[in-house]
């Protein structure tokens, strides 16, 4: 990386932790930097805005407080059973030391809709009880940060797309330098449709924080839906890797690609060394079926697919692509009418990747957006 680069991606981290207010960053010449934790006051205190769009009011936490939630948002980012117990025992713990913590408050939040809208066991309710959570947030501090782009992600995690729409508007107004609120809005635009504006979405996410895979996989997922060639959606995974040697999700949405472009015996080789887990992508196991299935483990990707049988179906339904590989199709549009009936979930965007296009072909295929798109009626929450 140029010294220039290093610059740039310093001064973005530098915006991306500037609301965590004991964490600084110094050039040291001739060295790099240095991250350090600020002492707190006399009271070992530090003040957070509630409201930064409006900056109403401010609550009193330890340093410590603070850092832990700021962790708990780092972990719920692995996107795994075990991040998301693991980010919701940190953050009870939080609010039971500072109940009237709003961050804390919005990543629990965030930690009840992510199970629910990825299929991971919790409650079906957990969409709407992280709603009440939001309505609380807004009733105290109706300009506290983050909570416009929140409530519009779990909207769109119920499909109430028209209502999402505006709060994401409501959301970039209040904070065009967040990148989780450029972030949550290109998801909103995939999901409904709009791949090229997802792609600027996306983009602006990353130019404000490049250091999250899952944002780089999105917006290559976008230039998919988009259009992109084979050649030009391999290449995009081939950069997003280069940014994220380290990340599983990333190496994972390589493998899928390169079968998807150019299905080779390799690539099912090395799907198979990729050992599953709790702590693995929610994602993990329907990329690695895909890779299977495209490459001729038919019999590999049958029993992974049979492995997650008893799961939910926003789980089941992240086979789709190793079920079409297969020339499965009736069973995937049957697995996608059960995601489409429950009424929540990843099911939209799912539909967007370029692996499971072949599902647009079906007659059945304009009533199941049908259905999904009449899931517009607001509710009390």
């Amino acid at each position: 990386m140029s010294n220039e680069s290093l610059a740039r991606c310093m001064a973005q981290l530098r915006r991306v932790l500037s609301h965590i207010g004991m964490i600084k960053i110094d050039s040291l010449y001739g060295l790099g930097y240095r991250l350090s934790i600020q002492p707190g006051d006399v009271d070992a205190s530090t003040q957070f805005p509630a409201d930064r769009g409006q900056q109403s009011g401010t609550v009193k936490v330890h340093p410590s407080v603070a850092a832990a939630c700021f962790y708990a948002q780092q972990v719920l980012q692995n996107h795994s059973p075990t991040a998301y117990d693991r980010a919701e025992s940190i953050i009870n713990h939080v609010i039971s030391q500072a109940p009237d913590y709003i961050p804390a408050q919005l990543v629990l939040a965030q930690c009840k809709a992510n199970r629910a809208i990825s299929g991971t066991p919790g409650s079906p309710q957990a969409i709407d009880e992280a709603l009440k959570i939001l309505a609380s947030i807004e009733r105290a501090e109706p300009g506290a940060s983050g909570l416009h782009s929140q409530k519009a992600y779990l909207l769109d995690g119920k499909w109430r797309f028209n209502e999402a729409r505006l709060m994401h508007e409501q959301a970039l107004l209040l904070a065009p330098e967040s990148p989780a609120t450029h972030f949550n809005h290109g998801l909103h635009l995939l999901a409904t449709g709009a791949a090229a504006d997802a792609v600027t979405a996306f983009r602006s996410a990353i130019e404000l924080n490049p250091f999250s895979p899952e944002q780089s996989i999105m917006h290559a997922r976008a230039l998919a839906a988009a259009g992109a060639s084979a050649s030009d959606i391999v290449g995009h995974a081939r950069e997003a890797y280069r940014i994220h040697p380290d990340s599983q999700q990333v190496y994972l949405y390589l493998l899928g690609m390169l079968a998807f472009a150019d299905p080779q015996p390799e690539l099912a080789h090395a799907a198979r060394h990729i050992t599953l887990s709790r702590s693995s992508w929610i994602y993990a196991a329907g990329t690695i079926s895909y890779v299977l299935a495209q490459c001729g483990d038919r019999e590999g990707a049958l029993e992974l697919i049979a492995a997650q049988a008893t799961a939910s179906v926003n789980i089941r339904v992240t086979h789709l692509a190793a079920l079409i590989a297969l020339d499965l199709v009736d069973d995937a549009v049957l697995r996608v009418k059960e995601a489409a009936h429950v009424g929540y979930g990843n099911l939209p965007i799912l539909l967007s990747f370029v692996e499971n296009a072949a599902l647009k072909q079906r007659s059945e295929y304009s009533a199941i957006l049908a259905h999904i798109f009449s899931s517009q009626s607001p509710s009390n929450t």
